[in-house]
């Protein structure tokens, strides 16, 4: 669901985040003062880290590995793959609870599968972030209420060494909301 411009956004490296009237975010303007800023020194504008709680700075430090290549049919690909840091493979099959931003990807009230990042929604058909600062929820017991704001969540983190499909790079099973 990570489309080849959140490589880009992910990969700029100069840039400030404002907040639109429509609440949108602009990642592109770029201070002088903040020449070597990355997407991540600016989560803590959007979110704070709850005691206990993974900060989302720990997921950005996963390197993207980018895959191209052709199918046996002769069509191109092209997807992302993770390199995970220590740090984070510590976490592979843990509980953990993130703090963030809900992504729907359907159009109920009540969400079972969403993505999941430390940024609020700017755009209503793709996260504009690197595959690094997405995870993609699975709340199968008890579906999760959309919310525009910040919400904590606890479940089980799965590592994905690769996903062709989408990109993806973390999993949260068993999610539920923390209160």
């Amino acid at each position: 669901m990570l489309p080849s411009s959140a490589h880009a956004i992910s990969k700029q490296k100069n840039y400030t985040t404002t907040t639109t009237s429509s609440g949108a975010v602009d990642l592109n303007s770029q201070p002088s003062d903040a020449p070597n800023r990355t997407l991540a020194d600016f989560i803590k504008d959007y979110v704070d880290v709850p005691a206990g709680a993974t900060d989302w700075k720990v997921f950005s430090k996963t390197k993207e590995i980018n895959v191209e290549g052709k199918t046996k049919d002769g069509y191109d690909y092209q997807f992302f793959k993770p390199k995970f840091t220590p740090e984070v493979r510590k976490l592979d099959g843990q509980e953990v609870t993130v703090k963030g931003f809900m992504f729907p990807l359907g159009e109920t009230e009540k969400q079972n599968m969403f993505l999941f990042g430390a940024f609020p929604v700017s755009c209503p058909f793709h996260y504009h972030v690197s595959p690094s600062l997405v995870i993609e929820v699975h709340a199968d017991k008890k579906p999760i209420k959309f919310s525009y704001d910040p919400v904590t969540l606890k479940g089980k983190l799965q590592l994905v060494n690769a996903d062709p499909e989408n990109s993806t790079f973390y999993k949260l099973v068993d999610a539920e909301l923390v209160k």
